[in-house]
């Protein structure tokens, strides 16, 4: 009886090819205009400045006080702003909680508040003598000399704040929303922003110029949006990056800014001199969140975090050049998943299913940090068998390995029998799937409608009636009655390229 149912280590070159804004309306997304200058490889000494630890990188004549590195947090850091003599920096967590280093001082913090949302970052005061707070909504805590002058705290928001600006007077601040909605408190001027715009990617930093008479706005993908007199200078807007942008900070001048990429990476513009990248020496649990630079134009920091182990980098959905990176990385370690189309489909989150279950990471089928790693240390998993040409099926990891003289070819994610008792028509049965060496020795090219129901192209290797087929299901469990389902798209590959030909030795184990 039938017992189944149906980076960018790199920088731009100095001085950024800069674009004319005369005529220009204010905010056209960087790149529609002027010429960006192709990235070049970073200089072979652009290392980590020598006091640097894994949370404080320093670049230039940026010196390094200290950090939490290696501290207990109650909540993790999230954001860092530098003093005015550059000789000192505070750090803050999502929770407020304040830490001081070098000639930073304390002047109080929201640790032991209860926040209705958390802290996202800090601004520092013009004299250095104190410091504001803002939280997700908004809210905006003050420290010392600096006032409060506003929140969007009460408001609606389209998007959640991600920062705030202070004007270089300490006599107002902007907030900035994920979606470029920007916010004007105090003496801050409002010049302009993107909330009403629709983005190729959202908004992650924000900078003013040094007499507060325009700001920049810059994109996840290193687009620049220019407001007021703030010039447009350069972007990365038209280049595939290898991490995402996570900031930017201005030259002391106004005539040019840096921005930070996600591994560390630095990309500079106008006058801002390139001092240096983490590119390539980040460890791969920590990413770049943020990016300051020294008042004299000399150096820039970066803070730099742990990724959070459960944070989905790429999920079903997701489409673009990240997503062809990590099609052609599985295909590389032999998992099936069709073509590198750039586009997280079914057959890319079954494959992605496949990698975590051989890899013994949680089936989640979304790519996050945890995978991410695994996939880089990687190598095509070994089969059991040493000769000939076997399809096994390895029922603890629940996958297909296609194998040829002891080398894995291919890798299908597949759900087994699921080993429990089953009723049909009045007699009890196992739903297994039988462990041993067997054969193909019948197909049927078409839909087979069997007791227990329809198997699209199967291939029997069972006397029993379990076969290879195709199923509209295939989860990261066990959940058939005994047969070794795939996907519809993975048994019609397997027909096509005569995967699993009439005669093939099947080994399940």
């Amino acid at each position: 009886m039938h017992r189944n149912a149906v980076s960018a280590g790199s920088r731009l070159a100095r001085r950024a090819t800069r674009a004319v804004m005369s005529g220009v309306t204010v905010g056209l997304v960087a790149g529609l205009i002027g010429v960006v200058v192709p990235a070049a490889t970073s200089p072979a000494g652009a290392a980590i400045g020598p006091g640097s630890d894994d949370t404080v990188l320093t670049y230039g004549k940026a010196g390094f006080y200290g950090s939490t590195s290696g501290r207990t947090l109650n909540e993790p850091i999230v954001g860092m702003a530098a003093t005015v003599d550059d000789r000192g920096y505070w750090l803050v967590a999502r929770d407020g909680g304040v830490f001081s280093f070098g000639t930073a001082r304390f002047f109080g913090s929201t640790g032991g508040m209860r926040l209705n949302e958390p802290v996202v970052g800090m601004a520092a005061t013009p004299d250095g003598r104190g410091y504001w707070l803002v939280a997700r909504d908004g809210g905006v805590f003050s420290f010392g000399t600096a006032r409060f002058f506003g929140s969007t705290g009460g408001m609606r928001l389209n998007s959640p704040i991600i920062g705030i600006i202070p004007v270089p007077d300490g006599a107002g601040y902007w907030l900035m929303a994920g979606d470029g909605g920007v916010f004007s408190f105090g003496s801050a001027r409002f010049f302009g922003s993107t909330g009403g715009m629709r983005l190729n990617a959202p908004v992650v930093g924000m900078a003013a110029t040094p007499n507060g008479g325009g700001y920049w706005l810059v994109a996840k993908d290193g687009g620049v949006f220019s407001f007021g007199r703030a010039r447009f200078f350069g972007s990365t807007g038209a280049i595939r990056l290898d991490k995402p942008v996570v900031g930017m900070a201005p030259s002391p001048t106004g005539k040019g800014y840096w921005m930070a990429a996600e591994d560390g990476g630095i990309f500079s513009f106008g006058d801002a001199r390139f001092r240096g990248s983490g590119a390539g020496k980040l460890a791969l649990d920590r990413q770049v969140v943020q990016i300051t630079s020294l008042r004299a134009g000399q150096g820039y920091r970066m803070l730099s975090l742990p990724i959070p182990r459960d944070v989905v980098l790429l999920a079903r959905g997701a489409t673009g050049p990240e997503v062809v990176d990590l099609q052609n990385r599985l295909t590389s370690l032999g998992y099936w998943l069709g073509s590198a189309d750039g586009s997280y489909d079914l057959l890319t989150e079954q494959a992605v299913t496949a990698f975590q279950k051989v890899e013994g990471l949680p089936r989640t089928g979304r790519v996050d940090q945890g995978t991410q790693i695994a996939m880089r240390d990687a190598e095509r998993p070994l089969p059991r068998s040493t000769s000939g040409y076997v399809v096994e099926v390895d029922k603890p990891r629940q996958v297909i390995m296609v194998a040829r003289n002891g080398r894995t070819e291919w890798i299908i994610n597949t759900s087994t029998g699921t080993e429990r008792p089953y009723t049909f028509e009045g007699r009890t049965y196992l739903a297994d799937t039988p462990v041993g060496t067997w054969h193909v020795f019948s197909q049927v090219n078409g839909v087979r409608v069997g007791p227990l129901g329809a198997l699209y192209r199967p291939k029997y290797f069972h006397v029993d009636g379990i076969a290879f087929h195709g199923y509209s299901s295939v989860p990261s469990y066990p959940a058939s009655h005994g047969c070794v389902r795939m996907t519809n798209a993975a048994i019609d590959w397997v027909w096509a390229a005569d995967i699993i030909p009439m005669g093939s030795t099947v080994l399940v184990y």
